[in-house]
């Protein structure tokens, strides 16, 4: 019997026989007591009594797949003479159990590193029918297509794979809707919850804002020369970047708000000096060359790196200088008016109108 078969059907019996007649023939059936089945007996215009099974309540294969009954077939004599048959009822299944995941939502974390090719999670649907009714194919369900190049479900295990690049920084979490459908059509739905987990995959990054440059080389201790920004995509710790600069120069960094540092001048600037102390180029040597470092907290840490080249403007600090202090010259008497007695010279450290000097 099919376990769809509706209460109230009806099932013929082969009958009994007895050779005996009259009230010693075959008289009547009974079944051993069940609340799922009980016995009919007809009797046909020819006399002859016929059994039929009756399904009282409706068949259930996932609790009972067997079921045992014992007919008797009772005659009428003294002593009362009966035979036996064993009934045997095989219950073939029905398509009347959907399939059930085993949660009804998945919480996943993955890494934001997990390569591609990587098995992330695994879904699983059961069913209580068997055969094709309890056979669970997997799907993704009303997913964007972006998503669907991430991740991809293999429709027979339920196991999903990452098939794309995952960035915590481009997206923290995912929620996906899987479908488990049997051979017979019925589905399930299940939810999964998918954390993306950070990992320190970013170096910080250093952008910078001018306030002065060139700088003035009379310009006092204090005055601000930039606004550095720094910033890292990561989360937590690894997101967490402190900045320092290389080198031992007349400016320090300041921190102005988070993720945020001030460029300070914080000694005199001396330009005739910085040239002299370089090379003796002087179109390259008025300048700073200043490196910063911008440090993460991740383990191992990551470290950005940007350079600024700071100008100093010259000021017009420096006197002009003889290249003797006295100049000391014999003159004949007879020299003749317009010769040139001497030469003297001067020079001045500064650059440009500032460096040149008039004689008097």
């Amino acid at each position: 019997m099919i376990e769809s078969t509706p209460p109230g059907t009806r099932f013929p019996l082969a009958s009994g026989r007895d050779p005996d007649i009259g009230a010693n023939s075959l008289q009547n059936y009974e079944l051993t007591p069940n609340p799922l089945f009980s016995l009919l007996v007809r009797e046909s215009p020819d006399g002859t009594k016929r059994a039929e099974l009756v399904l009282e309540k409706f068949l259930d294969r996932e609790k009972q797949r067997n079921h045992h009954l014992i007919l008797t077939a009772v005659d009428g004599g003294d002593p009362v003479r009966s035979g036996a048959a064993q009934i045997k009822i095989n219950v073939t299944d029905a398509n009347d159990n959907p399939p059930v995941f085993t949660k009804e939502i998945y919480k996943v974390r993955l890494m934001e590193n997990l390569p591609e090719g990587s098995l992330a999670f695994q879904v699983k649907a059961t069913d209580n029918d068997e055969g094709t009714n309890a056979e669970i194919t997997y799907s993704f369900s009303d997913i964007p297509k972006t998503l669907r190049q991430l991740f991809t479900l293999d429709s027979r295990t339920g196991d999903v794979k990452v098939t794309g690049p995952i960035d915590y920084e481009e997206r923290k979490y995912y929620e996906v809707s899987v479908e488990g459908k049997d051979g017979g059509g019925l589905t399930a739905h299940a939810k999964v919850h998918i954390d993306i987990i950070d990992v320190n995959d970013n170096a910080p990054t250093l952008s910078l804002l001018p306030i002065l440059n060139p700088i003035p080389e009379d310009s006092v201790p204090s005055t601000v020369v930039a606004v550095i920004n720094v910033r890292d995509r990561d989360s937590g710790e690894n997101g967490e970047a402190s900045c320092k600069m290389d080198g031992n120069l007349p400016f320090r960094l300041e921190t102005s708000s988070e993720n945020t540092y001030k460029l300070i001048i914080s000694s005199p600037l001396d330009r005739e000096h910085l040239v002299l102390a370089k090379a003796l180029d002087r179109e390259e040597a008025a300048f700073h060359e200043l490196v910063r470092r911008a440090i993460d907290g991740g383990d191992p840490a990551r470290t950005g790196t940007a350079r600024i080249r700071v100008t100093v403007l010259d000021a017009n600090d420096n006197a002009p200088v003889f290249s003797q202090a006295e100049y000391t010259v014999r003159v004949p008497e007879d020299v003749a008016v317009g010769s040139v007695l001497l030469n003297v010279a001067a020079s001045d450290a500064d650059e440009g109108l500032n460096e040149q000097v008039k004689y008097s």
